[in-house]
């Protein structure tokens, strides 16, 4: 997805009804697959979405990166970016197996998100090389990605209005911990 931080609203909504996940670690794991974009700025002919947006490579490498970045960078990034304890963001981003679904969770979800709209979709790579295209909305991938993004984005929006609208202290917290 060519913005990658819409995919928040997905993490956010699981994290909601599936309060026994990690928050954070639907975040990470939602956006870990687009990180493969930073691969491509250095190596040329690098497919932007490749084996991160697989369900075998969010499955395996994307969940494994994004538990190790959620435990590791992700307390110290967002306390000092946000100011939040980073204490109090550790006890929630530690290793757990509720962790690692979540990330898991997080991944999988970007992966099908991006199989509706995507006119390149590894969905099922390494299993078929090809693109899988079967889940692209209204059969063009063009007019799926205008409907998808404009969702998202609503999405987004929704509930950054809805948590603010909450109380402003601990606005973060809840929108980036949980």
């Amino acid at each position: 997805m060519p913005v990658t931080p819409l995919h928040y609203g997905v993490a956010y909504l699981i994290g909601k009804w599936k309060q026994s996940l990690s928050l954070s670690g639907l975040i990470v794991g939602s956006v870990m697959p687009d990180t493969e974009r930073l691969v491509y700025l250095f190596i040329d002919n690098f497919h932007a979405r490749g084996f991160l947006h697989s369900l075998f490579g969010v499955a395996t490498l994307g969940t494994v990166v994004s538990v190790l970045f959620t435990v590791y960078a992700y307390p110290a990034i967002a306390s000092s970016i946000f100011r939040m304890d980073k204490e109090t963001i550790k006890q929630k981003c530690h290793f757990s197996k509720g962790l690692v679904l979540a990330c898991f969770v997080g991944g999988v979800f970007h992966v099908i998100v991006d199989s509706l709209h995507h006119e390149y979709n590894p969905t099922l790579y390494p299993f078929i090389s090809e693109s899988f295209d079967a889940l692209v909305l209204f059969g063009d991938w063009q007019l799926a990605t205008i409907f998808v993004q404009s969702v998202l984005f609503v999405l987004f929006i929704t509930i950054i209005i809805w948590e603010a609208m909450k109380e402003t202290k601990g606005f973060w917290k809840r929108v980036l911990v949980g």
